[in-house]
Formats: structure tokens, C-alpha cells, sequence
């Protein structure tokens, strides 16, 4: 393989925080083992070995959880010692991690620095909406904490974007929540919808993004996005700078702008690997590292029944004019339950007058990037 991303749960679903909408509670909560602890030693000597057996030219390692950081920072230390003793090929690697800030201190900011990672650190918005939201176990607020983190990161020149789950209370304060962003001083930002348990009614929650709020927050945040991006005042948004690229004929990055689903390699603490951070079920699990190559992971039969109940049957999507941008969406949000085929996206609807409604704009973009104008 030329290029091998892994992401890896050295905490499992381990958490030092309680939100009130986390997807991987719920998901862990339905295995068996609900969870697997730290990662040892002898797990991440065996990842290794099988992956630089298989990559070629790159590998991405991405840490999530639950929260990574409870692994400790000898952990991320050994790893990264690790990985060069068994870089033999002398392959490309690099290291990303999702946080939610709370164990961040000088020690960890000057490791992320030094090891080049990029950071995600999950925030919501301003502090009364991310406290109700992602309050600590003990129902302590944590705005201030994250915040004192994002200074951290700054202080030691740590590579980082702002990761906000959008919720039913988040969309209808769009604005607001961009502007907060922008005059914190955090121009790099992706927005995720929150997700419904699995096989359970996506909008039957209090924070249930309805299609209604979802297509307002979208409109909303894309005005906002457009206009500085064309008064030169450019904040990242993941999403709409990847509907920029498709718009201008080139690939995007971001998961769930694919259109299909290749399967991922997630590597729980234990080794057990599943194909995607959204079904870490003990139906979607596929095997574990330490019996199987990354070729026999790739190639399982787990991982091909996800690829393909992935695909796109649903004829709207066939016939939809926008389609080239939609793509369908994520699969999670076309997928409702435990086992079963991915359908039409509960978002569709609102989408689809989202995007109708950007693709002036995002030709206007591109006009405005062949031509030099930014």
C-alpha cells in the first residue's frame, strides 16, 4: 500500500468528560466489552510491525477516543520512539490526535510541537453553549479550559483546528458561534452534526439537528464564509473548502465528501479493528492486529460487506443535479441502524437546498482563485 492512515484509541472510550451527546458512549455501550482500557506495549509493537510491513511511501497515525490524552504523555512519547526504530523503509509518517483539551499542559503542547501533530481540539462555541454541552463528570463547565489550551497551543506553535458537534441549539445561533470562532482568533474549523444512537430515531433527542436547523446553519455559516473569504478575511471551513475543490474540478479530502466509503483501519486498545469510528459494534468488528495482516484486513470479509452496503442504490441521488457536491453525505447519516445498508441521508432535503443554493458562490470562489484574486 502506498499510503496507510490508522486510527488508533490508546484510552478506548476512557473519558474525562461528559458530553451530552457523545456517539462512541453509545457505541461502546452496546458491545460486550465496553471497554478496552489503555493500550499496552505489545499492541503498539505488533501495529507497527504490520504497519511498516505494509505502507510504502506514508503513514498517518490518528489518535481519538473517548479522550488519547488519558493514555499519558509516556505513552505518545514511547510511540513516537517506537516509530522510529521500526521505520526501517525511512517512510513518510505522520501523527494527528483529537482532544477535548482538559489534560493538555506545557508538557504535552511542547511534545505535540516538537513531533509536528496536528491537532483537532473540540469546541463547541462560546461558553454557554459549549458548557451545557460538554460540561466535565462532575457537571463542571470547561470553556474555560479548552480556551486556556487553544492559548497553549498558540504559546508553543502547535499545528491545531477547532473541531464543534452542531446541535438543534448550536444551528440556530450560527452567527454567533462563526463569529465567536473568528474573533478568538481560530480560523480553522470543521463542523460535525451530532449523531443519534444507532437504530434509534435520529431527531427523537432535545439536541437533535432536525433537516430544518441543519440547512439554516449551513446557509447561515456559508454566508458568513463567502463573504470574507472574498473581502480576504478567508476562515477554513473543512467542509465548504472542500465543496471549493469539487466545485473547481479537483478531489476532496474530508470524509463523507467521497461518495463511497473505503473502510478505515480503527485499532481499538485491545487491537481489535473496525472500519470506521462510527461502528466500533461488535458487529462491524472485522478481527484484531495481532492475528492479521493489513492486506487480510483490508480484504476481510467484514471490511468488504461495509464497503459495499456503503455504496449508493438510491435513485434520487442517481438523478440529483447536485450530487456531484453531495455525494450522498456521510454513510452515519445515511445509515440509521446496527447491520443494515446505507439509503438515502436523513439530511437530503436540506442539502440539497444548501447546496443549490452555495453553487453561485462556490463558482464565484474558484473565479476569483484562477484568476489569482487571493
Amino acid at each position: 500500500m502506498q499510503y496507510l492512515t490508522l486510527m488508533i484509541k490508546p484510552a478506548s472510550g476512557l473519558c474525562n468528560m461528559n458530553c451530552r451527546y457523545c456517539f462512541y458512549r453509545d457505541v461502546s455501550e452496546s458491545r460486550a466489552e465496553k471497554s478496552f482500557g489503555i493500550m499496552n506495549a505489545d499492541t503498539v509493537s505488533v501495529i507497527l510491525e504490520r504497519v511498516f510491513e505494509a505502507a510504502e511511501n506514508g503513514v498517518r497515525f490518528i489518535f481519538q477516543g473517548g479522550e488519547p490524552t488519558l493514555a499519558g504523555l509516556d505513552f505518545f512519547k514511547s510511540f513516537a520512539e517506537k516509530v522510529k526504530a521500526a521505520n526501517n523503509k525511512g517512510i513518510v509518517v505522520s501523527y494527528s490526535v483529537q482532544t477535548n483539551g482538559l489534560n493538555i499542559d506545557e508538557d504535552f503542547a511542547s511534545f505535540f510541537a516538537e513531533n509536528r501533530f496536528l491537532v483537532g481540539l473540540s469546541l463547541d462555541g462560546y461558553a454557554e453553549l459549549h458548557d451545557f454541552f460538554r460540561p466535565s463528570p462532575g457537571e463542571q463547565p470547561t470553556h474555560a479550559r479548552v480556551m486556556k489550551t487553544a492559548k497553549l497551543f498558540d504559546k508553543h506553535k502547535v499545528e491545531y483546528n477547532i473541531l464543534a458537534v452542531v446541535t438543534a441549539q448550536s444551528a440556530k445561533h450560527g452567527e454567533k458561534v462563526y463569529n465567536f470562532f473568528k474573533t478568538s482568533g481560530l480560523r480553522y474549523l470543521q463542523f460535525i452534526p451530532c449523531l443519534a444512537p444507532l437504530g434509534e430515531d435520529p431527531f427523537a433527542l432535545p439536541h437533535a439537528l432536525t433537516p430544518e436547523l441543519y440547512e439554516d446553519f449551513l446557509i447561515c455559516v456559508f454566508k458568513k464564509y463567502y463573504e470574507d473569504f472574498m473581502a480576504g478575511d478567508y476562515i477554513s471551513v473543512r467542509l465548504f473548502d472542500n465543496l471549493v475543490n469539487i466545485a473547481a474540478g479537483h478531489e476532496p479530502e474530508q470524509c463523507g465528501t467521497l461518495g463511497f466509503c473505503p473502510g478505515q483501519l480503527v485499532i481499538e486498545a485491545d487491537g481489535s479493528v473496525f472500519p470506521c469510528d462510527f461502528y466500533c459494534s461488535d458487529y462491524w468488528r472485522v478481527g484484531n492486529i495481532k492475528d492479521m495482516s493489513v492486506a487480510e484486513i483490508a480484504e476481510s470479509d467484514k471490511m468488504r460487506e461495509f464497503r459495499t452496503t456503503s455504496l449508493h442504490g438510491d435513485e434520487r441521488c442517481r438523478d440529483c443535479d447536485v450530487f456531484y457536491l453531495c455525494r450522498g453525505g456521510c454513510r452515519r447519516d445515511r445509515d440509521l441502524s446496527v447491520s443494515g445498508s446505507a439509503g438515502e441521508n436523513i439530511y437530503c432535503d436540506a442539502l440539497y437546498n444548501f447546496y443549490k443554493y452555495a453553487e453561485p458562490y462556490l463558482a464565484k470562489i474558484v473565479q476569483k482563485l484562477r484568476i489569482g484574486g487571493v
